[in-house]
């Protein structure tokens, strides 16, 4: 079963250092972009319906859930982030269509009509949507979620989720200082940690240049006690890490998301990662390391130099975020492993939490077999 294997993976193989490799910029889904769509991709024509269609959003979870009960029986305080992930979280109807075209293929003489899956799709509705259909093995366990793009659009935040004990944060790109400024008051006023910025090309870099919102000076020791956050992912204008680990040291930020490898490539130690966890006034903070839980980087340690897509078999297209990345069949043992080792180096390294990206590229694979 994949998911016996997968914990003996976690329990057995996992390594816990990070090595040294060649750079790559920073993406973040919805603010990035790599490589996009091609044209044949968006239109793409299936001549016959595939053999087997995999529930692409529950093997996301079974990853995710995995990695988070390992975080959390080693260290019960470990803050989980979830980027973007509604789809996740809740049993969607692309899964109750899912289960009608599995259902519907087995039924006698059903590939010979080419109506089967249309009609075995017409007693599916919205009805399946609603709350109860909340994956609880991994919402119970998380600390917060992050949306994209909350307030500086027409996006709301999640009714269910406003009533529960989740942190909710949001990065926002906003067009206009008169945007910006009421997003931070309705994010103030609705208690949702809030990132913002105008400017793309400048975005989650330059911690000292950007301005916090609701400072305090309150030690932090969970995501529920945060009044602000900081993304610094972008680490390209630092020269070094002193550098930048001082820039932080010089802020009062309650939570810091970076990136745990120094310019994709340098990992920043145990101590390091201490001297990070108290703002510039004293009290304690929270230092949280970035994960991309479904895409290979060039500059990674793990990268081998002949590798290329399909080539391993696991490797399935460019991203769609960053030009040095890869979309995986997350999904693979041998991806699993990579992910593994990763996620255990970041425990072992004595981050407070982890920020979990890379979860929407189910979407991608959805596209690719469609259901209608």
């Amino acid at each position: 079963m994949l998911i016996l294997k997968y914990k003996t993976l976690l329990s057995l193989i996992l390594i816990s250092s990070l090595s040294l490799a060649s750079k790559a910029s920073a993406g973040l889904y919805g603010f990035t972009s790599g490589t996009p769509l091609s044209q044949e991709e968006k239109i793409l024509q299936m001549s016959a319906p595939p053999e087997d269609i995999l529930n692409y959003r529950a093997l996301m979870r079974q990853n995710l859930e995995i990695l988070i009960n390992y975080a959390k029986e080693n260290k019960p305080d470990f803050q989980i982030l979830l980027h973007d992930c509604n789809e996740i979280l809740y049993k969607s109807l692309w899964e109750y269509h899912l289960l009608g075209y599995r259902q519907a293929k087995q039924e006698a003489g059903a590939q010979a009509d080419p109506s089967f899956l249309s009609k075995s799709l017409q007693d599916l509705s919205e009805e399946y949507l609603p709350e109860e259909t909340l994956d609880h093995q991994i919402f119970d366990k998380i600390d917060g979620v992050v949306y994209n793009n909350l307030y500086c659009s027409q996006r709301k935040i999640d009714s269910f989720l406003k009533n529960t004990n989740k942190k909710i944060a949001t990065i926002s790109y906003c067009a206009t200082d008169k945007s910006y400024d009421q997003a931070a008051v309705l994010s103030t006023k609705e208690k949702v940690l809030f990132y913002g910025f105008e400017n793309p090309q400048t975005a989650f870099q330059y911690i000292s240049k950007q301005p916090i919102i609701n400072e305090n000076a309150h030690n932090i020791f969970n995501l529920q006690e945060a009044e602000n956050i900081s993304f610094l992912i972008n680490d390209s204008h630092y020269n070094d890490k002193a550098e930048m680990i001082k820039d932080i040291r010089d802020s009062n930020y309650d939570v810091v998301v970076i990136n745990p490898l120094f310019h994709d490539t340098i990992p920043f130690s145990k101590e390091e990662v201490v001297q990070l966890q108290y703002k510039k006034s004293g009290p304690k903070r929270l230092i949280i390391a970035l994960q991309n839980v479904s895409e290979a980087f060039k500059s990674h340690y793990y990268w081998q130099e002949d590798w290329q897509i399909n080539s391993p078999k696991w490797l399935k297209r460019a991203s769609l975020v960053n030009k040095n990345a890869y979309i995986t069949a997350y999904w693979s043992e041998d991806w699993q492993k990579i992910v593994s080792n990763y996620f255990k180096s970041i425990v072992d390294s004595g981050y407070d939490g982890v920020f979990f990206t890379g979860i929407n590229n189910h979407l991608y694979f959805e596209s690719q077999t469609p259901l209608e």
